[in-house]
């Protein structure tokens, strides 16, 4: 081979051991790791401190008020749960169902300026006092049992977080919506098998709980992953996240993978963003962590580029036969695979798993589009309204 070839064989071998690394052998090592040296932490299911629940709603006009009712059915004391809710300059009318449905004990209701979503919260944050917070999406639905499930875990005086159950729940025969469904099935294991090995690696936006005194501002001048910088930052003062899959909480997905990708853009900036926040926290982790934010989180957000490589390299390298059989026609089927669930997209059909070939490579296009917008002068941090459903 030429010295060309070398680099292009360098260049895709990375590339494939990279995207192997963090779709499935870090989740195999993980999983298996799981199994043989769980570490064990205390639960107490009769422990119900005082909680409250924090949501910063944008336009939730549509939403908000199954939201409260929802809150109302949680099986909880209803002296020790409380629901604070923030409205970041919504135009639709969903302050004023908020000041309806408010009783300014139980539930309350602020109405602020736009400022973003980041500054919502640490604004609601700044006016709860209970000793827990659990973190919640307008359209996120509880399961009844679900913050009686977060709470136990605080029983052990090690635990500052913890991660509960989302269920996405396809709303019509979107591959997208299926395809969205499956991965986010799969994120849910590796988020179970890292907090029994060492900590599971952030939360869930729409069901996660920590205690009060490790809350920090979060940053409000860019928009920033919060469900992921907050989890790392408790991380770094010796506490552990876990994830517990009782704690169930339900959304529907995207009715269209249209919306779903450009949903994908946005929560992809706001993870690009985290990174350039994360330097301070790295150094204060564990090597075993930093390993896991490695395998788990940096390179699947690198996934685009090393996609984006073999994608090049293998073509370039089809004239060695192996190449040809082991990676040229592979990659050829599953770029089909792509374009099929692309077409059965376009007709509204659902193709089950034949699906997650669309999905993977829509959700990395998406990563791939984050990541020069992010480059751009222009920075944000106001946020749009989530399409999905409760």
């Amino acid at each position: 081979m030429t010295t060309l070839a070398y680099i292009a064989f360098a260049a895709g071998a990375l590339s494939l051991l990279a995207l192997l690394t963090t779709y499935l052998l870090y989740p195999a090592l993980i999983g298996l790791l799981s199994l043989l040296r769980t570490r064990p932490w205390r639960r107490d299911d009769t422990l119900l401190p005082p909680v409250t629940m924090v949501v910063a709603a944008y336009n939730e006009a549509g939403l908000i008020e199954e939201k409260i009712r929802n809150f109302l059915a949680i099986d909880y004391p209803e002296d020790k749960l409380f629901l604070a809710v923030g409205s970041d300059g919504s135009s639709d009318g969903t302050d004023d169902i908020l000041h309806r449905m408010a009783d300014g004990k139980r539930i309350r209701a602020f109405s602020f300026g736009r400022g973003g979503k980041m500054k919502t919260v640490n604004r609601i944050v700044a006016e709860c006092d209970t000793p827990y917070l659990v973190f919640s999406d307008a359209n996120t639905m509880y399961e009844a049992q679900s913050v009686r499930r977060l709470m136990r875990h605080f029983a052990d005086p090690v635990i500052g977080g913890v991660c509960g159950n989302l269920r996405l729940h396809p709303v019509n025969e979107s591959v997208g919506g299926a395809g969205e469904s499956t991965y986010w099935s799969f994120e849910n294991l590796i988020k179970r098998w890292e907090g029994n090995v060492v900590t599971t690696l952030g939360a869930t936006g729409g069901i996660y709980a920590i205690r009060r005194e490790l809350f920090e501002q979060q940053p409000e001048s860019i928009q920033v992953a919060d469900d992921f910088l907050l989890p790392l930052r408790i991380l770094r003062h010796g506490f552990r996240f876990v994830f517990d899959a009782d704690a169930l909480a339900f959304e529907g997905t995207e009715v269209s993978m249209e919306r779903e990708f450009r949903r994908k853009i946005r929560v992809g900036i706001g993870t690009l963003n985290t990174m350039r926040t994360l330097a301070p926290v790295l150094r204060t982790l564990p090597a075993s962590v930093r390993l896991m934010l490695f395998a788990h989180k940096q390179l699947r957000w690198t996934a685009p580029f090393f996609i984006l490589t073999l994608l090049i390299v293998i073509p370039l390298l089809s004239g060695i036969p192996w190449v040809f059989w082991a990676l040229l026609l592979p990659m050829l089927a599953f770029l089909l695979l792509a374009a099929v669930g692309w077409l059965a997209e376009s007709f509204g059909r659902r193709l089950g798993l034949l699906s997650l070939p669309f999905y993977f490579m829509a959700i990395n296009t998406a990563l791939f589009i984050a990541w020069f917008r992010m480059a751009q002068a222009r920075r944000t941090a106001t946020w749009e309204r989530p399409g999905r459903k409760g």
